[in-house]
């Protein structure tokens, strides 16, 4: 039988001690780590690899979706939480499930049955991105954000964060190109460069120079002009 690497972040006493007695209730589960406060879970989830995470939303110093934010390949997560709209919010993430508390151990183990089903599911897969249908979920400063992506015009990264861009406004947040790219559904959108991933909707042609070099134009109001990488230039004349 699998055993799956679990960690718990509640910073409430008596639902942490819930959670680790319905934890060491199921075999397959794994309990490796207990976060009381977001910034000790972050530390654990950067440096530590997990199957599985319980998350309450609401917590000291970072909240659960301020975490989730801020990890380029989070775990499953199912989240913890006491406001039924903050669940509602939750899925926004691509989460296996929610409990509201107060939760049974009949409804923990509903929802701990579900992320079993998943995680034997994609064991074999390398990676389990979800792409949420309505758009990307992002946090800038305190603010979280949905954007639909017919807004989304380019993204391009900046030293240590990203820049979302659409004709309306420009949305900052702390998460690199790579993560961002993983929420992003691979028909609607493309990498072009090291700095730059383009909605292909958004693209209006390819044109070259006598150096070889490449550059993408897009349809948009400021007819924003890009590099392409090499390596990517053969992925753009076969779409176009």
């Amino acid at each position: 039988m699998a055993e799956w690497k679990t960690l718990i972040v509640e910073d409430e006493a008596p639902t942490r001690e819930l959670l680790v007695n319905y934890c060491l209730a199921r075999p397959e589960l794994k309990l490796v780590k207990v976060a009381k406060d977001g910034e000790e879970a972050l530390e654990y989830l950067q440096n530590e690899e997990f199957h599985l995470a319980f998350l309450d939303i609401n917590l000291p110093i970072l909240s659960g979706l301020d975490i989730l934010e801020r990890l380029e390949n989070p775990p499953y997560i199912i989240f913890i939480t006491a406001l039924r709209d903050k669940a509602i919010e939750a899925f926004e993430f691509g989460v296996i499930d929610y409990l509201l508390k107060p939760f049974s151990k009949e409804r923990f183990f509903k929802a701990v049955d579900r992320a079993l089903e998943i995680l034997g599911n994609e064991a074999d897969k390398p990676s389990k991105n979800v792409f949420n249908e309505h758009g990307l979920f992002i946090l800038e400063k305190e603010n979280h954000f949905l954007i639909p992506y017919g807004e989304i015009i380019y993204i391009s990264s900046r030293d240590n964060f990203s820049v979302v861009h659409t004709e309306k406004r420009q949305y900052v947040t702390y998460k690199s190109l790579k993560s961002l790219e993983q929420k992003l559904p691979p028909a609607k959108f493309l990498r072009i460069y090291k700095q730059y991933i383009i909605n292909l909707e958004k693209l209006s042609h390819l044109q070259s120079d006598n150096m070889g070099n490449y550059s993408v134009h897009l349809k948009d109001e400021d007819e924003t002009q890009l590099p392409v990488g090499r390596k990517y230039i053969s992925k753009i004349k076969e779409l176009l």
